[in-house]
């Protein structure tokens, strides 16, 4: 017999003997994205012999990404089939308290990577505080999000680890395959609910004697010097400036970019050039004290996941950190003064930025579409910030900003699109609010000091607008110019005159020794001041003030506001009491209710153990009503057919928003990020995305080999003709067909070879043939077909 296991939070509980491993599962509904089944079993489980080591469990499920049935962005949902008639995959890590487990959806895809490695080894689970970031190894499973989600880990670095998945409930990849999404290290051991391993306890890997050695190196203008190693170390080292790269071709490291795991800049370089490690799969990066500035576009688009600038650096320089989509976690140093426009635009997984007391200027769109940001904190200074426009435009999650001390301006758009964005202080000092400054954003809160004198055309257009607090008089208000329906906004919202704001922290101690923004209008008014989450003290079932009572804790949740999309929300919860981070599933458990449908969600966080009573939080679900209307693109063409060597060529798309180009496959079709000019790199088929506001489209390249041509047609004895050709390097194979009609309308006779010549016999005697012949590109389920060569005609054909 069968029985569904639906849960949201799968505790799974580990006891070890030498003889079983035990668990037991609890909780709620679990959500679509998931599904786990345990199904009875009396059969023993064979044990593979041989153990193998991370590189080989690597180099296992590495193997499937070019199955179609595996391949990145193939469709992978609980409805998809598996291995049996039920549609369910069983896994072989062996019965777990009698049963043997299966699953569908994400859990599935992590379970056939996982068997693909390791046969049928045994597996052990442990739940989140049972474990270290130590413990963790290329093959292991991750549950994350209260075990709403499963990813198995392709690769662990000191910052993190990249992992594969399917079933993703969100995003571009909502529903598909994905390959080498990166988590920081800090994510992982916050929303990691149980970890399962399948290699034995107390093992550890064997040292790679390789891994230091080099396997590419060279010399760079201006006499530094890089060194890659196996193990994916790239170091820079030297003393001078890093040259200019003007595009990822120039890269000297381009051949291995997808290697590199590591960035060490040493100790005597001073710059990091544009463009130096733009779409290279660095997962981290040591930056040395003797750094002054980050080029343009100098880790646009890498895997990297967490870094820190250091003080010495001045600039960071122009999309230097561009739609870099893994990166969680930036720390910058007290000394940067200038970050430029785009530095940090499309990050779509940094969560909050802390920027030091010494910037001077934010350049434009800094962090535009930074659609998971929630907290933006710049500390006091004692010089005035110039702030760029867009700066935070369609930021969705923005919740909490703190400006800095004095600022020139806000800028156009500046928090347009800011959905969760309920109040803003603006410091003194500011001269204007730009047009769309919160255009559409979620504002119901603001202060405007009496040194602005303009307000720009739709500065408050479609924001729920209540309240303003204005610290000059009513006439100093009047007196402001209000441009376009601004004066009529404005005239809904109640007036606060002569507003004295709270007392800022002095210029420069970058202190603020409360934490707590609670006594600013727009603040969310929480006492406790650390980022929990409720409305006033929450609801508790058990207050009677014991020192482990749970009611009693300061609980903080991942998000506090998702956007609507008929999958249930489960925000990791953190639980301090008494300045003690407690344990899921040790010291307590997690329930969610109405964390579907568009309104307020609630999270029951119950005592468990030595800790008793509970405590509930809520979260906010937006519904499409609520949401910017998708911007419109029109594309021209939704295929392009090309034969390599084709040159440059635009997409031809138009939209009332500015647009961005990116492709699936850069290797074989690299697009020009802000033109849509595509350049042809290699033989196959890429996905151009197309995004504009909040729109998207998709338009297929595909990349045919070049013209063949046929080198000779030789007839020779036996009735037998050779036909002979030069080697495609961007081709699969090639088809060569003969015909006695040149126009070859009559009986044709087609080969198919991967090597460059091919024998025809049985021909007839005493006749001529003609030949012709094409390349070919197998891509995933399709063949791609190069033009046909021109005909040649053979001698007469041998007896």
């Amino acid at each position: 017999m069968k029985k569904r296991i639906v849960s949201a939070a799968l505790a799974l509980c580990l006891c070890v003997s030498c003889q079983s491993v035990a668990y037991a599962w609890q909780g709620d509904a679990l959500p679509r994205e998931d599904g786990l089944t345990e199904a009875s079993t009396s059969e023993r489980v064979t044990r593979d012999s041989t153990l193998p080591t991370p590189t080989g469990v690597y180099q296992a499920m590495i193997a499937l990404q070019d199955q179609e049935a595996y391949k990145e962005g193939t469709i992978w949902t609980n409805d998809e089939p598996y291995s049996d008639s039920k549609g369910l995959y069983r896994w072989k890590g062996g019965p777990l308290d009698g049963k043997n487990i299966s699953g569908v959806g994400c859990v599935a895809f992590a379970f056939i990577l996982s068997d693909a490695a390791f046969g049928s080894l045994p597996a052990r689970m442990y739940a989140a505080g049972q474990f270290k970031f130590e413990d963790i190894k290329v093959g292991d499973i991750l549950r994350v999000n209260h075990d709403a989600h499963t990813v198995i880990v392709l690769e662990v670095s000191d910052a993190g680890v990249l992992v594969a998945e399917g079933n993703i409930s969100t995003g571009d990849h909502q529903g598909k395959v994905h390959w080498g999404r990166g988590i920081s290290k800090e994510e992982v051991m916050r929303d990691t609910s149980h970890y399962i391993t399948r290699y034995p306890a107390d093992y550890v890997p064997p040292d790679d004697p390789d891994a230091n050695t080099s396997i590419a190196a060279g010399s760079l203008d201006g006499g530094l010097h890089w060194n890659l190693t196996k193990i994916g170390t790239l170091t820079i080292s030297g003393k001078g400036v890093m040259p200019d790269f003007s595009s990822t071709a120039d890269q000297p490291w381009n051949e291995n970019s997808s290697k590199i795991r590591k960035v060490v800049i040493e100790d005597g370089v001073t710059s990091i050039g544009p463009c130096a490690f733009w779409n290279c799969g660095v997962l981290s990066a040591e930056i040395s004290s003797s750094v002054i500035t980050i080029g343009n576009s100098a880790f646009r688009g890498s895997s990297i996941i967490s870094v820190t600038i250091p003080s010495s650096v001045k600039t960071i320089g122009d999309s230097a950190f561009r739609g870099c989509p893994n990166l969680s976690s930036v720390t910058v140093s007290n000394g940067v003064e200038t970050i430029e426009q785009n530095a940090f635009s499309a990050c779509a997984s940094l969560t909050s930025i802390a920027l030091p007391s010494s910037i001077e200027a934010v350049g434009a769109a800094a962090f535009f579409q930074c659609q998971k940001i929630t907290s933006v904190t710049f500390a006091p200074g004692s010089k005035q910030v110039k702030l760029g426009d867009n700066l935070f435009t369609q930021c969705y999650y923005l919740t909490q900003v703190k400006l800095p001390k004095s600022i020139d301006r806000i800028g156009e758009g500046m928090f347009q699109n800011c959905l969760m964005l309920d109040g803003v202080e603006i410091p003194q000092g500011a001269e204007s609010i730009g047009g769309s400054a919160f255009a559409s954003s979620g504002l119901t809160t603001v202060t405007i000091p009496d040194s602005v004198t303009t307000i720009g055309i739709a500065a408050f257009t479609s924001c729920p607008l209540k309240d303003i607090y204005f610290t000059g008089s009513e006439a100093q208000w009047n007196s402001i110019r209000k441009l376009g329906d601004t004066a009529s906004a404005v005239s809904k919202a109640t007036m606060h005159y002569n507003y004295i704001p709270p007392a800022s922290p002095d210029p420069d101690d970058g202190n603020d020794s409360d934490h707590n923004d609670s006594d600013s209008p727009g603040s969310d008014g929480n006492p406790e001041g650390d980022g929990s989450i409720g409305n006033g003290d929450g609801t508790d079932d058990d207050s009677s003030g014991i020192s482990d009572n749970i009611a009693k804790a300061t609980v903080t949740l991942a998000n506090t506001s998702y956007l609507y999309d008929g999958t249930a929300k489960t925000p990791s919860v953190t639980v301090k009491l008494d300045g003690k981070t407690l344990v899921l599933n040790t010291d307590y458990t997690v329930s969610y209710s109405d964390n579907i449908k568009v309104g307020t969600a609630k999270v029951t966080i119950t005592g468990k153990g030595n800790y008793t009573g509970s405590k509930t939080v809520s979260f906010t679900i937006i519904g499409a009503a609520d949401q910017n209307p998708t911007t419109s693109i029109t594309c021209q063409k939704m295929v392009y057919k090309v034969a390599y060597g084709t040159k440059s060529f635009k997409i031809n798309a138009s939209s009332e928003s500015k647009m961005t180009f990116s492709s699936s496959k850069p290797k074989i079709a690299a697009v020009n990020e802000s033109t849509g000019m595509v350049t042809i790199k290699n033989t196959g088929v890429a996905t151009i995305t197309i995004k504009a506001g909040n729109g998207s489209k998709k338009v297929t390249v595909k990349v045919s080999p070049k013209k063949q041509s046929v080198k000779s047609a030789k007839a020779v004895r036996g009735r037998k003709m050779t036909v002979k050709w030069a080697k495609d390097k961007m081709a699969s194979g090639y088809q060569v067909q003969i015909c006695m009609n040149k126009k070859f309308k009559k009986t044709v006779k087609s080969k198919n070879s991967t090597k460059t010549a091919c024998t025809f016999t049985k021909l007839k005697k005493g006749k001529k043939y003609y030949v012709r012949m094409r390349s070919y590109k197998k891509a995933g389920k399709e063949t791609l077909y190069g033009a046909w060569s021109k005909v040649k005609a053979s001698s007469k054909i041998k007896k």
